[in-house]
């Protein structure tokens, strides 16, 4: 039986981040563990908690093809009446899981679904998910299609926005809304046609605002963008210019005539007549308003060449299976994860290889009734906070949620959540794009809500969830105000809290546990407003997960650790400040210094660190040490220099003066002029083999302050940027160290060494000599 799409009850439970203050015994580093906050959250911090038990979930009911759950926690936040978003982290066997869900009411009246598209054209550069958001004055939206990245920027599959077709479907499924307001998943077919009316003669249509046809017929419109280019050498190209059929009469001309001609009568059926015929010739865009161009090559432009002349009426039939007709938005994307409540392959997916390989995942997922869609992200490729879902596993959970139709969309570096959560003035990305920043893509689902928000009439204190410390911890407490429709508004007057327990106290919205374990309400009231939550105080914990269980390390390289602890059923707890110790053994391996960073030791091998809270524990693995291959193409001096932006200037030079281990050095002069982010580049291009863990080289500073980082780009996937030192505060010789993010795509290629300025007071100029790049490729901790 299929059960309905779930919500809080099932949710997965947030990760706990710590951080550490080290402290010494004689035979052991003995570490105090402190919590501390991811800092991915800082955006919704003064919100909610992270840390919010919700029930066994994941961890007591996984989704089939997933890795053992070891913990999880969640929370859920309306963001408007019909919109809720929630928020849940996961620590598997395999590494940690971030996700996110937006829930959208379909049939609440308030509640509207659109396509955005990039720069409102097909054909553009691309444009971030939060800005196509903010422009269109929408709540929330999330990444669509797969796209023509760093080329054309054009969508690859059905485009229906505001009822209007503005792009024919490809061979991929697509989401649909209808006009009853329900949602579907389906796999639209282009059955497109042109039909001369005179004699009956119809030939099909390539597409509509697709790629063009290299021997046929394509329809293009405005919104297209670029227009039509001109041919290449050698190749037969017509193109034909319609405008709609109408009641007035206009002038045209034929090429071989000065006589005018009369318009027909215009009717709704697809009707236009011939305004030009531009054999061999470009039209580019803007296209005028309400006209179309149909495209022809090679045997298609020999066929409008020959059958088009200007005045001829013909019949443009832009026709799908399923009609199009009956949808006001569209937007493709693929694979099939779920049909009628099965786990399906789908036999026609994008980029099958990346079927098994765990990467950042989005998708949508629609109930039995078709009125509820369910948008799930999870974030990939940041080891230390989420790995990624293979495809499977991604279904997989679609179905655990209790989706009875669900697609993916495009991910990797594109999936992006957007969402105003309560208390915030404006729609905000919410997950952790794994290019470190948000991608341009070419078009968004976007969801808006008409709804007015009025008076709070009750309070929504933690979320709706039980506050389970431990003795000692302490915990802001949140409230969020909501009305009588479900939208989020701020408490009207200040809050008062009280407790039924003497297990904690309140004081200034800050519940503190005590000694002594306990359980009660948390009673609040703001006006006439009131809520409550329930509150535990424990002083033991059934378990306790570091994540992640085993890491590699190079010499004086740090790593933040997570860990969360659970009570004896499964819900997790909030931890307190120096609850508890973390044993490194031996010794060398390393220390913690500042907050969350565990910094390895210099000698070379493989230790653990033990961690005690509560009376549980858990241990991870460690591996210092490494090989150290030369870069040797580097000493061949094929550099060059780019400033940006332009203000920018300087110069790179191969020179003996100074030398490391006589060896000519790179020298990277520079000025970084302006008020903008500035860089200046040492750009090259080496090769590294096999996967390397980190770059070392060394740098003669000098002094200047700026920030030193360099570039590179994977096999497959987006190029990416590491820091070898937040400032060269240094003079002279230096070795530097910049670890590489685990999951790259090998073999990689280094692009360049730079240096940069963000602040706008500072404008620093200099010399930098860089030598002796090496790659470090480290042993291995994993069992």
């Amino acid at each position: 039986m299929q059960r309905p799409m779930q919500q809080d009850a099932a949710a997965p439970r947030r990760t706990i981040r710590s951080s550490h203050h080290v402290t010494q015994t004689s035979q052991h580093r003995t570490v105090a563990m402190t919590p501390n906050r991811s800092r991915r959250l800082l955006i919704w911090l003064a919100l909610v908690p992270l840390l919010l038990p919700v029930g066994r979930g994941l961890a007591q009911s996984a989704p089939i093809h997933w890795p053992q759950v070891l913990s999880s926690s969640g929370f859920t936040v309306p963001v408007a009446s019909g919109i809720f978003y929630s928020h849940f982290g996961v620590i598997t066997s395999d590494g940690p899981l971030d996700i996110h869900h937006l829930r959208i009411d379909l049939s609440n009246p308030t509640v509207r679904l659109e396509v955005g598209l990039a720069h409102d054209q097909l054909m553009s550069p691309d444009e971030p998910v939060s800005s196509m958001v903010l422009r269109s004055g929408a709540i929330a939206g999330i990444n669509g299609d797969y796209f023509d990245i760093h080329e054309s920027g054009m969508p690859l599959n059905i485009l229906v926005r505001d009822g209007q077709l503005l792009r024919s479907p490809w061979r991929f499924v697509a989401l649909a809304i209808t006009k009853d307001g329900t949602a579907r998943i389906a796999r639209y077919r282009w059955a497109g046609t042109v039909t001369l009316t005179e004699t009956g003669e119809t030939r099909p249509l390539d597409g509509f605002n697709s790629s063009l046809p290299q021997d046929g017929i394509a329809a293009i419109s405005d919104v297209r963008g670029y227009g039509a280019p001109p041919p290449d050498p050698g190749k037969r190209q017509t193109v034909v210019e319609l405008t709609p059929a109408g009641d007035t009469t206009q002038v045209l001309v034929k090429p071989d005539s000065v006589t005018p001609l009369s318009a027909p009568s215009v009717n709704d059926s697809g009707r236009y007549f011939v305004k030009q015929v531009w054999p061999q010739q470009a039209f580019y865009a803007p296209i005028p308003q309400d006209e179309i161009l149909l495209v022809g090559r090679g045997s298609g432009a020999d066929w409008l060449a020959s059958k088009f002349l200007a005045g001829v009426i013909v019949k443009v039939n832009f026709t799908t299976d399923p009609d199009w007709r009956d949808l006001v938005a569209a937007i493709g994307g693929g694979p099939v994860l779920v049909k009628n409540g099965r786990i399906v392959e789908d036999p026609d997916p994008p980029a099958p290889r990346e079927r098994d390989a765990r990467h950042p995942v989005i998708a949508a997922g629609i109930s039995r009734d078709a009125r509820t869609l369910t948008i799930v992200e999870v974030d990939g490729r940041q080891p230390n906070l989420s790995i990624g879902l293979t495809r499977p596993e991604l279904a997989a959970y679609m179905q655990w949620l209790g989706a009875y139709q669900a697609m993916a969309f495009d991910s990797g570096g594109s999936a992006t959540v957007v969402a105003r959560l309560p208390g915030l003035p404006a729609p905000a990305v919410v997950n952790s794009p794994s290019d470190g920043r948000e991608r341009p893509v070419a078009n968004a689902l976007l969801i808006h809500s008409t709804s007015v928000p009025g008076p709070a009439v009750k309070l929504l204190v933690n979320a709706n969830q039980p506050l389970r410390l431990f003795a000692g911890a302490a915990e802001t407490l949140r409230t969020i105000g909501i009305d009588a429709y479900g939208n989020p508004v701020p408490p009207p007057e200040p809050l008062q809290v009280s407790s039924s327990t003497p297990a904690v106290t309140v004081s200034g919205g800050t519940v503190t546990a005590g000694a002594a374990p306990g359980e009660g309400v948390l009673n609040v009231q703001s006006g006439a407003a009131t809520g409550t939550a329930r509150i535990f105080v424990v002083n033991r914990i059934q378990r306790l997960v570091v994540s992640p269980d085993a890491v590699n390390l190079v010499p004086g390289a740090g790593w933040n650790f997570s860990f969360a602890g659970e009570d004896a059923t499964g819900n997790q707890v909030v931890l307190p400040a120096a609850a508890g110790t973390w044993v490194v053994n031996p010794p060398w391996l390393g220390t913690f210094s500042g907050p969350g960073e565990f910094v390895a030791g210099e000698q070379i091998g493989l230790g653990t660190i033990d961690a005690r809270i509560g009376g549980a524990a858990d241990q991870v693995r460690v591996a210092i040490g490494n090989t150290a291959r030369p870069v040797v193409q580097f000493d061949r001096g094929d550099w060059s220099f780019r400033g940006d932006p332009e203000t920018v200037t300087g110069s790179v030079a191969q020179v003996t003066t100074p030398s490391h281990q006589h060896r000519p050095s790179a020298q990277l002069a520079f000025r970084l002029d302006g008020s903008s982010v500035r860089a200046a580049y040492l750009l090259t291009r080496l090769g590294i083999a096999g996967s390397p863990a980190a770059i070392t080289l060394w740098v003669y500073g000098d002094g200047s302050g700026v920030w030193l980082r360099g570039t590179y780009e994977q096999s497959s996937g987006p190029p990416g940027a590491v820091t070898f030192a937040r400032r060269v505060t240094w003079q002279g010789w230096r070795s530097v160290t910049a670890q590489l993010p685990p999951g790259l795509n090998y073999p990689i290629t280094w692009t360049s060494f730079y240096v940069a300025e963000t602040d706008p007071n500072r404008a620093p100029h200099g010399v930098v000599y860089f030598n002796s790049p090496r790659a470090i490729y480290p042993q291995s901790a994993h069992k």
